[in-house]
């Protein structure tokens, strides 16, 4: 009981657990890449360049970068890219509008508080990359004192 009535909060829980969800939810999009003619007509008779190739990168970004964002692998590249992806989603369904493509446009804030804030403690990139650096840098600092 004191736990809940503390004003510490449960920040790495909270943190994983938006992550995991928007992972989920844009792996659910991308899975439109295995019927993904209806978004390659669209595209077409939208006059976007390049439109099978756009179509095509948007939707395996979107599926592979749903997974990696679950994982939370690679977390920063991955949320870059799908940056991008949503600018075009904003830019070609919401005509430029943030607020005519209102999914979009929070998803491109969720990856931008991840791509700067990174993925958190409970993560691969955490365990792959950061632990063993702030394991040195812990050593380093006992010897140093």
């Amino acid at each position: 009981m004191q736990k809940i009535l503390s004003t510490k909060g449960a920040w790495h829980i909270g943190i994983m657990a938006v992550r995991v969800l928007a992972g989920i939810f844009i792996f659910r999009y991308g899975r439109e890449l295995f019927y993904i003619d209806d978004l390659l007509d669209f595209l077409t008779k939208f006059n976007w360049p390049l439109p099978v190739f756009s179509g095509y990168a948007a939707k395996i970004i979107e599926l592979a970068g749903g997974i990696l964002l679950c994982l939370g692998l690679f977390t920063r590249i991955t949320c870059v890219l799908l940056m991008i992806v949503m600018l075009g989603v904003t830019f070609t369904m919401g005509g430029g509008d943030p607020f005519n493509s209102e999914g979009a446009s929070l998803f491109f804030l969720l990856f931008a508080h991840f791509c700067f804030a990174g993925p958190g403690k409970f993560s691969l990139d955490y365990l792959l990359f950061d632990r063993k650096r702030e394991a040195t840098l812990s050593g380093s600092r006992a010897v140093s004192l």
